[in-house]
């Protein structure tokens, strides 16, 4: 966003102070605390719940969220004069979560449990955010098909580069995996939870990672709940689960020092374990590289492709190890 964008401040009942350029945004240092401003394409109504959905929590105890601001007209969402829309919401200093640092690891799986456990039954489903739409069976289907279209058009050029070679030579292993997660996805106990989880209200975050944990010593932050929908919240602590696994090498320790702390705070149900071993089963990675690999020039394909492809072969043994301890 450009410094025009700032003109919108003039709409806030707020002494602007300071203005400062952060990543596709303006930090704004007010009288009412730190604020930042950015693009938004989201809908007022989405924002409405969100504004809900953050001063329950806050009413709980976990003050430092990303609450979005309304404007002198009570709007969330205000519009410049070339009519592009941008949000104000309120910001923390901190740094983001260091997926090295167990100790912030546990700081962030804490902080998600408490949001999990906060997050249930709160308001019906009907009022604003759809659930997710598809069960898990159905999104791990839909994957695996996109994972056959692309081995298909590999096998069909006849001059193969590296990187194309070897997704060949894997493909078999990693699609095994796949379809072993799509079955057990549609298993019994995966739509029990899904359909506990529709009858409970449960919300999730929508996309929990490092970069949306903000540390400080005056306390930890949560941001970026634009995702946030009703569905199984083992989608959000599969998530950050996965990511710091693999940046980990799926070391035991890392993985068991996670789930006993969400434990903690949240302790899980036998369904949701099972839940939780089999979005760790499904291998994601290997399918976000055939989903890269389809959308880009196939004529420059980038090394990096084929090093993250090494990568996830290097690990399979370790993967495989630690989900033993989920079954």
């Amino acid at each position: 966003m450009n410094e025009k964008g700032l003109i919108v401040l003039e709409q806030y009942d707020l002494d602007v102070r300071n203005a400062r350029r952060g990543r596709g945004s303006f930090l704004v240092e007010t009288d009412k605390g730190l604020k930042i401003l950015t693009e938004c394409s989201g809908t007022e109504g989405r924002l409405v719940f969100i504004s809900r959905v953050m001063h329950h929590l806050k009413d709980r105890g976990l003050e430092r969220l990303d609450l979005p601001v309304a404007s002198r007209e009570g709007t969330f969402i205000v519009k410049d004069r070339e009519d592009i829309s941008y949000v104000l919401r309120d910001w923390y200093e901190g740094r983001e979560c260091d997926v090295r640092s167990l100790g912030d690891i546990q700081e962030a799986v804490r902080i998600l449990a408490l949001l999990h456990r906060d997050l249930t039954g709160i308001f019906p489903e009907k009022e604003g955010v759809p659930g997710t739409g598809t069960s898990l069976g159905e999104e791990f289907g839909r994957k695996n098909a996109e994972l056959r279209k692309v081995r298909k058009f590999i096998r069909s050029r006849q001059r193969k580069n590296s990187f194309e070679r070897e997704f060949l030579d894997c493909f078999e292993d990693f699609y095994g995996e796949a379809k072993l997660a799509e079955q057990e996805a549609l298993g019994l106990s995966a739509q029990k939870l899904q359909r506990e989880s529709r009858e409970k209200g449960c919300l999730c975050h929508g996309d929990f990672n490092q970069h949306h944990v903000l540390l400080s010593p005056e306390g930890t932050g949560v941001t970026e709940f634009g995702h946030c929908h009703y569905g199984v919240q083992m989608e959000d602590f599969g998530q950050f689960l996965r990511k710091i696994l693999e940046k980990q090498d799926w070391d035991k320790v890392y993985g068991n020092a996670m789930i006993r702390e969400y434990g903690r705070i949240r302790p899980l149900g036998q369904e949701e374990v099972e839940n939780l071993r089999i979005r760790l089963l499904y291998p994601e990675k290997f399918w976000k590289l055939a989903n890269h690999y389809n959308s880009s020039n196939k004529a420059w394909l980038p090394q990096k492709h084929t090093e993250k492809l090494h990568l996830l072969i290097s690990q399979q043994n370790q993967k495989a190890s630690f989900l033993k301890i989920l079954e």
